[in-house]
């Protein structure tokens, strides 16, 4: 949870108050001081007096208008102490205050630092211990001896990521006001007792004390006479039970038990959800098990309560608001809403960057943290400079406790370092990116030689992950396997412990060590290494495997990571000469890039314009249409981007020599004058390419060699093409008119629709068909209207299987009602594109207008004789064999059968 604060000034508002004002007595103690006075504590609340406690620690408020069991929030300020439990804060306005007094706990600034130090050493010493216990009552000779060291090992290390909750939890409790039992489970506790500790305050019988607390309060509530004394047990008796169950969760996690810990915290959260910390802890667990919707649904709960308290008591709730801020903005990263991220994580930078100015020593760490949150969203959002002016920011801000606290600067600036590498990688700076990360692991591997830790490590092989990656696109294969195999190693140790959280990391290796087997696999040569390119396919195959799991699961978090997965694997049965498979893969890719294009543009489309220019290779020598297509949408992606000043000269350059090698292949002509231009303007493309060329390899020397090679062999082919035609007989070219040359690029299309193996390139197609068609309509080189209408109802039918239905709708009343003059019999040719619209709205939900159609055609034919009845029971069971249902198909089956 968030840090309490080290010098809380603590506050409490003002007005001017009356005779009849609702009074509120108490004290403010020193924290296990034997419940000495705290005198000189400022104490006010909104429509308060603001006063000081006394020498004996007591205070008196006045509110006016206040009534007996209205709520009002304090505000506690003494400067270099701090407030130990901010739920205090919080407070019921009580009918008798003189004999029901508010107790607020206090610590001295420096007191509360020595203790956190010292409980989080205990701690750590305590888990250490219990670890080395555990695993010295294994039996080594068991089959399950290593899963379990395995098993032990990943519950240390959740506890230990926990430990600064653990010690703060345990640094707030005030020996004063616990129970004899409690102070007995306490020493227990400090002796490194924790099974007597745990079995002390299981007597105590937590949770079905606090239902029994919750239910008298509620009972006390509904009455209209209030009972301060009744209210007073009860808030105590839930005081008590809360505090114990907290303990008890400690000394869960201390051992290693989570599903107790875990357990207990949902309890709490569920059952005393007014105490926020405990929703807060609750949330956190979600999130670190990857359980995003449920997580989300608790931080938007905690922003709604936590902005209102703040209002009242920035100074004391304002972490609480912040922290609340930047885990919803961490659950909208990871489901890849970087617009309401950046926004939330601002929001948080905000309100951290207030109360750093206060309080600095406290309050750096988030503050570095939520800069780098920023700066992050922005260099996946392409906003380079941005993100790299907020990484400055940052290192600027931790240079200023270099010499006081090293440790505390070395721990961020490895995340900062990491985050300039992602930076890097981004902008395609991989040279810069190895420097950063080869720093940033030195810089964690720093720490861990100071505090060594299995945490620790998880933290390296984080960044050894990404520096793996680097070496991939640097073709450094053997430096990425060995990096990745020490990553995937210790996260298969976590996998069977923890797999919502170890899974998507293991397959992301998987992907990672794919992508090396298959360059060492040699794949389309005659030297192909057949083990290598064995175990390229399976790491796909399992990353694949279980990247398909979690999309079923969170698609919002875990498609993208698919789509890279379907991309490499794809690379990889292009490169082995399986075109089907690739075609398959790289489909599917594209599919999930262009959904998260579409909402964030600036961080998918590259990838998509990626993935469609190595399509179009595939359809490059027969099914020409398709290519330009997919190249010419990925050389629009690019120029957007450098439009926006990004440098993208080699992606550029890269489109148009594929732009130029389809258009060698796929010319069609039908004069020696029309096909000698078509080759000199071929020609001047892969001249002006070279040259793009020749100005990349200066800038890069020696990339681009190979690509310059490649060029200058499609010249010399080109000027020999040249020559060639020039020598050859005019004659043997056939005289064609422009309407038949318009059939003949119409019927290539249709050609290619049937040709066509997937739904994409079928839906691609026939779109270019239409519009061909329609523009030779225009120019009057074409007048079959009535195929347009099949064409049109034919898009409509792809369009449903796309799961497009509004545009499935349009096409199909576009087929209906043409933009131009229906011919003879159009109609009664074309009535069957009712069919289409008819399924297009059932399936937009609109089931009264679906009905009508149904309806209307039923005891009617096809002009072949087909009845409509079939044709339409026919097409939902193709609908639902192709996995499209709907809740009222079975309706309109029956309707038509009728």
């Amino acid at each position: 949870m968030n840090k309490l604060l080290k010098f809380l000034p603590v506050c409490f508002v003002v007005l001017c108050h009356n005779i009849n004002a609702q009074k509120l007595y108490g004290f403010v103690f020193e924290q296990n001081s034997g419940n000495k006075p705290v005198p000189g504590v400022i104490v006010k609340s909104l429509l308060a007096n603001q006063t000081l406690t006394t020498d004996n620690g007591s205070y008196t408020l006045n509110f006016q208008n206040g009534k007996p069991g209205h709520s009002a929030i304090l505000i506690i300020e003494k400067e270099k102490w701090v407030i130990t439990e901010k739920s205090k804060l919080e407070v019921n306005l009580p009918l008798d205050p003189f004999n029901h007094p508010h107790t607020i706990i206090m610590c001295r600034a420096d007191v509360w630092a020595k203790q956190n130090q010292d409980n989080k050493t205990l701690l750590n010493k305590l888990l250490n211990d219990a670890l080395q216990k555990q695993k010295g009552a294994l039996n080594k000779q068991s089959k399950d001896y290593q899963k379990t060291i395995d098993s032990l090992e990943e519950q240390y290390v959740k506890s230990q990521r926990n430990l600064g909750e653990i010690t703060e939890a345990l640094s707030s409790v005030n020996l004063d006001e616990v129970s004899g039992t409690e102070k007995a489970a306490y020493a227990y506790f400090t002796e490194g007792k924790i099974e007597e500790a745990i079995l002390l305050r299981e007597t105590l019988q937590s949770e079905k004390n606090l239902l029994i607390a919750n239910q008298r309060l509620k009972e006390l509530s509904d009455k209209s006479q209030i009972n301060d004394s009744a209210l007073a047990s009860v808030h105590n008796s839930i005081s008590l039970h809360r505090r114990n169950l907290k303990e008890e969760i400690i000394l869960a996690q201390l051992r290693f038990d989570w599903k107790t810990a875990e357990r207990k915290l949902k309890f709490l959260a569920e059952n005393d959800s007014l105490n926020y910390e405990n929703l807060f802890n609750y949330g956190d667990f979600l999130y670190n098990q990857n359980d995003f919707r449920k997580a989300d649904i608790i931080f938007e709960k905690l922003i709604s309560i936590y902005k209102t308290l703040s209002q009242a008591n920035p100074n004391v709730f304002g972490s609480n608001l912040a922290g609340a801020l930047y885990k919803s903005g961490a659950i909208n990263k990871a489901r890849y809403e970087f617009n309401n991220a950046a926004k939330l994580f601002q929001q948080s930078c905000n309100i951290y960057n207030n109360l750093y100015k206060k309080d600095s020593a406290t309050f750096i760490q988030p503050l570095i943290k939520t800069t780098i949150a920023i700066a992050d969203i922005h260099a996946r959002l392409r906003l380079f400079s941005k993100a790299e002016n907020e990484y400055q920011q940052a290192i600027t801000v931790i240079n200023q406790i270099k010499t006081a606290n090293n440790n505390t600067y070395t721990s961020l600036l490895a995340e900062i370092q990491n985050g300039q590498a992602e930076l890097s990688m981004y902008a395609n700076d991989f040279t810069a990116a190895e420097k950063l990360l080869k720093e940033a692991l030195n810089t964690q591997k720093k720490l861990d030689s100071i505090n060594p830790s299995l945490s620790q490590e998880l933290d390296i092989s984080a960044i050894q992950t990404k520096l793996a990656a680097v070496y991939i696109q640097q073709k450094k294969f053997d430096a990425a396997r060995v990096l990745l195999g020490r990553s995937l190693n210790l996260y298969e140790k976590f996998q069977q412990t923890s797999p919502s959280v170890f899974n998507p990391l293991v397959a992301e290796i998987q992907t990672y060590m794919g992508s090396v087997y298959m360059a060492r696999a040699d794949l389309g040569t005659y030297a192909v290494n057949k083990p290598d390119s064995t175990t390229a396919h399976n790491y796909f195959s399992h990353s694949l495997q279980s990247f398909r799991k979690l999309s079923i699961e969170a698609p919002e978090v875990y498609e993208p990571a698919l789509a890279n997965t379907c991309y490499n694997f794809g690379v990889f049965f292009n490169e082995a000469l399986e075109t089907d498979s690739a075609e398959a893969l790289y489909t599917e890719a594209i599919s999930l890039y262009e959904k998260f294009a579409g909402q964030n543009p600036a961080a998918f489309d590259i990838q998509l314009a990626t993935a469609q220019q190595k399509l179009a290779k595939l359809y490059t020598l027969h099914n020409s249409e398709s290519a330009k297509i997919l190249l010419n949408k990925a050389l629009a992606i690019y120029q957007k981007h450098a439009a926006a000043k990004e440098n993208m000269e080699a992606e550029i350059a890269g489109v148009m020599f594929d732009i130029a090698v389809t258009n060698y292949y796929s010319r069609s002509v039908f004069s020696k004058e029309e096909n000698e231009r078509t080759l000199k303007q071929n020609l001047q493309q892969f001249k002006n390419l070279l040259t793009n060329y020749e100005v990349l390899d200066k800038k890069k020397p020696g990339t681009y060699q190979e690509d310059i090679q490649s060029i200058k062999t499609f010249i010399i082919t080109v000027e020999s093409e040249i020559k060639r035609v020039n020598e050859t007989d005019p004659s043997i070219y056939t005289s064609t008119t422009d309407s038949a040359r318009a059939a003949q690029e119409l019927n290539g299309i249709m050609y290619d629709i049937q040709s066509a193996t997937t739904l994409s390139n079928k839906l691609m197609l026939q779109q270019s068909l239409v519009t061909r068609e329609k523009n030779y309509i225009k120019s009057g080189v074409f007048s079959d209207i009535i195929s347009l209408g099949h064409d049109l109802n034919g898009l409509s039918w792809y369009l449903l299987f796309s799961k497009k239905y509004k545009d499935a709708e349009d096409a199909a009343k576009e087929a209906l009602n043409p933009a131009f003059k229906k011919p003879v019999n159009y109609d009664m040719e074309i009535e069957y594109a009712k069919v289409n619209l008819a399924h297009a709205l059932l399936l937009q939900n609109k089931y009264d207008d679906a009905k009508k159609i149904y309806t209307s055609l039923k005891g009617k034919n096809y002009v072949d004789g087909t009845s409509y009845v079939s044709m339409c029971l026919d097409d939902i069971d193709q609908l639902e064999k192709a996995g499209i249902t709907h809740k009222d198909f079975e309706k309109i089956k029956i309707l038509m059968v009728e």
